[in-house]
């Protein structure tokens, strides 16, 4: 099967919402349940939002949001990632690596100075994933940034 990435859509939003109903059984709507349909499909108006989605066998099995940053002080735009979900079935497998290194590379085609994305110290998976997709660590005593600056 191959992995493919898509800008996410509204069409993709109840294979979304599926795969975090999967993810945390009984109330779709507990606190670990971060994409409320309709939440979404306000975040997709605005145009300096940005999210894409991981499709494998025509299963969508992950998704990252992000957004475009103008900083007052530099002319060019940075991307922000704010949110990496990679289904539990998928994790261990390169499929997070594989679609980081897609937003990374994306970012970059697309006239962004840098892609910066956070996570706590604590989850060394991600930061292995992160690094893995070519991003460099800036340490944080209780969180950990991870940033890649276009040439």
């Amino acid at each position: 099967m191959t992995l493919t990435f898509e800008h996410l859509q509204e069409k993709h939003i109840p294979a979304l919402e599926e795969m975090f109903i999967q993810d945390n059984p009984g109330d779709k709507r507990d606190e670990s349940y971060e994409h409320d349909p309709e939440q979404v499909k306000v975040f997709l108006t605005e145009p300096q939002n940005i999210a894409f989605v991981a499709i494998l066998g025509g299963k969508v099995i992950g998704c990252i949001f992000g957004y475009s940053l103008t900083m007052i002080d530099e002319a060019q735009k940075e991307f922000y990632i704010y949110g990496v979900d990679i289904h539990p079935d998928y994790h261990g497998k390169g499929y997070g690596t594989q679609f980081m290194k897609f937003v990374v590379n994306w970012a970059k085609k697309n006239g962004f100075r840098e892609s910066t994305v956070q996570t706590g110290i604590e989850n060394v998976a991600a930061c292995r994933c992160y690094e893995k997709a070519g991003m460099k660590l800036d340490d944080w005593e209780t969180a950990r940034s991870y940033t890649v600056t276009y040439a």
